[in-house]
């Protein structure tokens, strides 16, 4: 059954599902255990919930790379959107303790680094900047096309023009009702 939902606040009966999916979306629930308490509470006994998250942003070229174009372009106050939220729940030791928190035993944790690629700088700082919540800090801040053309100078200098390939690693789970 696929129906969109607020995670904390799942319109189901307890016990109904066999497996829960959620592709790189926990790291924005407001409050981490609650949802991951709901998904416990819809799985039957034996259940499984399968997700994943991203790895720390360090080892993220693209982001990195992004985030210091943003805070070229911004020193007093830079979006931090990529560090605090897509990145910012990275640990696996926090996520296994949410988790069990939770009522849910780790049943397996695979790190996974893949390759990205990008035709260009200025194709990743588009998306970036244009389909991501980094748009609506930029606009709050004003300038939006030197913020680009900062962003995609930085991205530049610190990637190559193109095309452009960069490691990206993500933390895939399966957890156990």
């Amino acid at each position: 059954m696929w129906r969109q939902a607020d995670a904390q606040r799942l319109p189901f009966p307890d016990g109904g599902f066999d497996l829960v999916v959620c592709q790189f979306g926990v790291m924005f629930f407001p409050d981490r255990i609650e949802a991951f308490t709901e998904v416990h509470r819809v799985l039957a006994p034996g259940g499984r919930f399968l997700f994943n998250t991203w790895g720390p942003i360090g080892p993220h070229a693209f982001e990195v790379a992004l985030q210091a174009g943003l805070e070229r372009a911004f020193p007093v106050d830079p979006p931090r959107f990529f560090p605090t939220l897509p990145h910012g729940y990275a640990d696996p030791d926090v996520v296994a303790a949410d988790l069990a928190a939770a009522g849910f035993a780790v049943e397996d944790k695979q790190e996974l680094t893949l390759q990205s690629r990008a035709a260009s700088t200025a194709d990743l700082a588009t998306g970036y900047l244009t389909g991501t919540p980094v748009r609506v800090a930029v606009e709050e801040r004003g300038d939006g096309p030197a913020v680009r053309a900062t962003v995609i100078e930085e991205m530049t200098a610190r990637l190559g023009p193109g095309p452009v390939t960069a490691p990206m690693t993500a933390y895939v789970f399966r957890a156990v009702a």
